[in-house]
C-alpha cells in the first residue's frame, strides 16, 4: 500500500466532507468552483490518491425507487473553464483534418435515460452515480416529451436527456431554483399532475447492448454516425431537442474551430444563457463523428469521463445585493454552518435570498456586517454562494461584527466552541444535530418514505431520539400525529423494516466516518464487525479516521445499540476479498437481487471493467460489447451467468 503525504490526505478529507455536505445538507461547504480547484490540487500532488478511486456518492435528492443499473454507464465529462483549456483539449485529440465539433447547451436539470425495446418504453431512470440510477418510470404518463412508442427503431435503445422546468414555467416555484423544484415534482408520491410542467430535452441515442450502433442501423440512416445527426433524428421522431452548432468541416484547422467557438462563447456569456428558456451551467463540446470515439478513448484511461466530450464551464452569473444578516444551521457533526440572508436578487431564472457562507472562517475572511454590498454568484450557474464583500476594504484584518455571530446554538442553546474552520455545538443531544444524523442514516440506508418532516414530527412527539429508535417504531407511535394516514404509516414502517438487513460493510459505510466507503474498507481488509472493532492501524488517513471515530466518546456505545436492531448478513474476511466481478448483458435474475446475493458471498459487483476486475459475467461470451472487448484485451476471465451462478450455488 502506498503512503500518501499529509497534505494530500488533508485535501482528500476536505473533499469528502464537502461531498457529504453537498448531498446531505441544505448548505454546501464550498462552491463548485472551489471544489473543482481543490480536486485539481489533489490531482497535481498525487493523481493516484485513493480519493480518486472511491465510489461516488449517489445524489439522495433523486427518488428512492428501485435501482436500475445502466447498461452503458452514464459517465460525467472532463471540464474546461477557459478557452485556453478548451483549445488544449482539442489539440490533444489531434483530430483528422476537416473534423467537426458539435456545441450544445449544458442544461442544469436531472439527467435521465429512457429505455425502449421493440419500440415501446420500458422504463425511465435517473443518472444516479453513473453506474446505476433510480427507476422514475412513474413520470412518463405526465411529461409530454416522453413518448410511449418509438417509431424509428425496434432495437433496444436508450434516449438520454435532461428533465427540467423551463424558465417561463407556470408552476409556482416559490422563488426556489428551478432544478430543486423539478426534483421535488419527480419525488412526489401523490398528486403528480404537476409533473406536466416538467420537460425532457433529448440529446443522445445509445445502444445499450454495446454502446454503439446495431448491425444495419447505420446503413438504414447515415445520420446515426453524427452526434448532430442523432439530434436531427430525435427531432424528426417528436422529441424535444435543441439545434446544435456544428464547427469545422472540409479543411478547417484548430485555429478556425477555436475562432468560431470563441464567437459562441461570447454570445453565451453576453446573452444566450439569459435568453434560453432553460437554465444552463455551461456548454458541451463533442466530437461529431462518433466512429472516432472509441479510438479517442483508447488513448487514455476511461474512468470518470469519456475523452471525446468536454464540459466547457465559463464564469458564472453574479449580482450585487445588500446583506441582511447571517443565520446559522446545525449539521449532524454539530458544526454551525453560516447562511447569508440578503435582499432578493434574480440569477439564472431563480429569485435568491440566501446563499451559503460555508464555515465560520469564511465569515471572518469576508469581514461581513449587516448592510454590506455583497457579490452573489451561482457557482457553475447552480449553487448560490457569496463570492465577495464589496464593503470590506476599509476594515482591518481582525474585524468581526458580533451581531452576526451566534452566542448560543440556535437549536439547543449550548455555547458554541471553536473547531478548526468551524464553530460547533458541543451537545451530542442537540435536537437539530440528532435529526440531521438520523436523516443521514435514512438517506444512506435508502429508506424512501421517510423525510425530515416525518422525523421532526416523531422527535417532537417524543418517539424518536436515536437511529435505533427508527427500528422500534410501531403504528401506535403515529397516533395523534397530523398528516399521517394509515397507508403512509404502513409505507414508512415497511420501508424501515426493509432496510434492517445489511452487510457489516454496508453498516460501517453508513456511520458517516469521513472518507470511509465500501471500497476503502475492502482495501483495509475490513469485511466483518469483528474486523472493524479490532482495527487499530492508523498508518493511513482512512484508517486514522476509523480509529478516531472509535475513540470518540459515545460512538462505540451507539454502534452496539445499532447492532441490537440491525440484522447483519455477516461474511468472512476471506470471502469479502474474493474480487470484483462485472455483470453485463441480460441476467436471469433482477440485477438488485443478484448483486445482493453475490455481495453476500464475498464478491464486489461493478458495472464497468477496470484493472480490479477478475471476472466478467454475461449472457453471451461471444458478444461484441465494449465491456467484453476490454475483458478480452486484458485477459480477464469471461463466463456465462449460468456457469457462474451454478458455481456460486445461486438458484435462478
Amino acid at each position: 500500500m502506498e503512503i500518501h503525504d499529509s497534505t494530500a490526505d488533508d485535501i482528500a478529507a476536505r473533499l469528502w466532507e464537502a461531498r457529504e455536505a453537498y448531498y446531505n445538507s441544505d448548505t454546501p461547504l464550498m462552491s463548485d468552483v472551489e471544489f473543482d480547484e481543490l480536486e485539481d490540487s489533489l490531482r497535481d500532488i498525487n493523481p493516484k490518491h485513493p480519493y480518486f478511486s472511491t465510489i461516488g456518492i449517489t445524489d439522495p435528492n433523486v427518488p428512492a425507487g428501485e435501482k436500475i443499473r445502466h447498461r452503458v454507464p452514464m459517465l460525467s465529462m472532463g471540464k474546461a473553464k477557459t478557452l485556453d483549456e478548451a483549445e488544449k483539449w482539442l489539440r490533444r485529440l489531434d483530430l483528422p483534418v476537416g473534423s467537426i465539433l458539435t456545441v450544445q447547451p449544458k442544461i442544469d436539470g436531472l439527467s435521465a435515460s429512457l429505455f425502449y425495446q421493440d419500440g415501446r418504453l420500458k422504463y425511465v431512470a435517473t443518472r444516479g452515480d453513473g453506474e446505476q440510477g433510480q427507476d422514475i418510470s412513474h413520470v412518463a404518463p405526465y411529461i409530454q416529451d416522453i413518448p410511449e412508442v418509438l417509431s424509428y427503431s425496434a432495437d433496444p435503445v436508450e434516449i438520454r436527456g435532461e428533465l427540467h422546468l423551463p424558465k417561463d414555467t407556470d408552476y409556482d416555484t416559490g422563488g426556489r431554483p428551478l432544478r430543486n423544484n423539478c426534483v421535488g415534482l419527480i419525488n412526489r408520491k401523490d398528486d403528480r399532475a404537476d409533473l406536466h410542467y416538467v420537460r425532457f430535452l433529448a440529446y443522445q441515442i445509445v445502444w445499450p447492448e454495446s454502446g454503439h450502433l446495431s448491425s444495419g442501423a447505420l446503413s438504414a440512416d447515415s445520420r446515426l454516425a453524427s452526434e448532430a445527426g442523432k439530434i436531427d433524428i430525435l427531432s424528426d421522431n417528436g422529441f424535444y431537442t435543441f439545434d446544435v452548432w456544428r464547427l469545422g468541416g472540409e479543411s478547417a484547422s484548430t485555429e478556425t474551430l477555436m475562432e468560431r467557438l470563441e464567437e459562441i462563447y461570447v454570445d453565451y456569456i453576453d446573452s444566450l444563457r439569459s435568453k434560453w428558456n432553460f437554465e444552463t451551467d455551461g456548454l458541451i463540446l463533442l466530437v461529431d463523428d462518433n466512429r472516432l470515439h472509441d479510438d479517442i478513448d483508447n488513448r487514455w484511461v476511461v474512468d470518470h469521463h469519456h475523452h471525446y466530450a468536454l464540459a466547457f464551464k465559463p464564469p458564472s452569473e453574479a449580482a450585487k445585493t445588500a446583506l441582511k444578516d447571517v443565520i446559522w444551521q446545525v449539521s449532524r457533526q454539530g458544526n454551525l454552518t453560516p447562511v447569508a440572508r440578503f435582499e432578493p436578487v434574480r440569477l439564472g431564472g431563480a429569485t435568491l435570498e440566501r446563499a451559503s457562507l460555508h464555515n465560520a472562517q469564511n465569515v471572518r475572511r469576508l469581514r461581513l456586517a449587516p448592510g454590506d454590498e455583497i457579490l452573489v454568484e451561482r457557482a457553475n450557474d447552480v449553487i448560490p454562494y457569496v463570492r465577495d464583500n464589496l464593503s470590506s476594504s476599509v476594515r482591518g484584518e481582525n474585524f468581526k461584527d458580533e451581531s452576526l455571530w451566534p452566542q448560543h446554538c440556535p437549536s439547543c442553546g449550548e455555547e458554541p466552541v471553536e473547531r478548526g474552520v468551524n464553530i460547533a455545538c458541543p451537545n451530542p443531544l442537540c435536537r437539530d444535530r440528532v435529526l440531521q444524523s438520523i436523516l443521514f442514516w435514512v438517506r444512506q440506508a435508502d429508506i424512501g418514505q421517510v423525510a425530515m418532516r416525518t422525523l421532526e414530527a416523531l422527535y417532537d412527539a417524543g418517539k424518536l431520539r436515536t437511529i435505533p429508535d427508527l427500528y422500534r417504531l410501531t403504528a401506535a407511535d403515529f397516533d395523534d400525529l397530523e398528516g399521517f394516514g394509515e397507508k403512509k404509516i404502513a409505507n414508512i414502517l415497511d420501508q424501515t423494516a426493509a432496510s434492517r438487513s445489511m452487510s457489516a460493510v454496508d453498516l460501517i459505510s453508513r456511520l458517516g466516518i469521513p472518507m470511509v466507503q465500501k471500497k476503502s474498507l475492502s482495501r483495509l481488509g475490513i469485511s466483518t464487525m469483528a474486523d472493524f472493532k479490532e482495527f487499530h492501524d492508523d498508518s493511513y488517513v482512512i484508517g486514522r479516521r476509523i480509529v478516531e471515530w472509535k475513540e470518540e466518546p459515545g460512538n462505540m456505545e451507539f454502534l452496539d445499540a445499532l447492532l441490537d436492531v440491525i440484522e447483519i448478513r455477516e461474511t468472512s474476511s476471506g470471502m469479502e476479498r474474493r474480487g470484483v466481478v462485472c455483470l453485463t448483458g441480460k441476467a436471469p435474475l433482477p440485477r438488485k437481487a443478484l448483486t445482493a446475493s453475490l455481495e453476500a458471498k464475498g464478491w464486489s459487483v461493478a458495472g464497468a471493467v477496470t484493472k480490479d476486475t477478475v471476472k466478467v459475467v454475461c449472457d453471451d461470451p461471444a458478444g461484441s460489447s465494449t465491456k467484453l472487448k476490454k475483458a478480452r484485451d486484458a485477459g480477464i476471465d469471461i463466463v456465462t451467468y449460468q456457469e457462474f451462478l451454478n458455481e456460486e450455488g445461486i438458484d435462478f
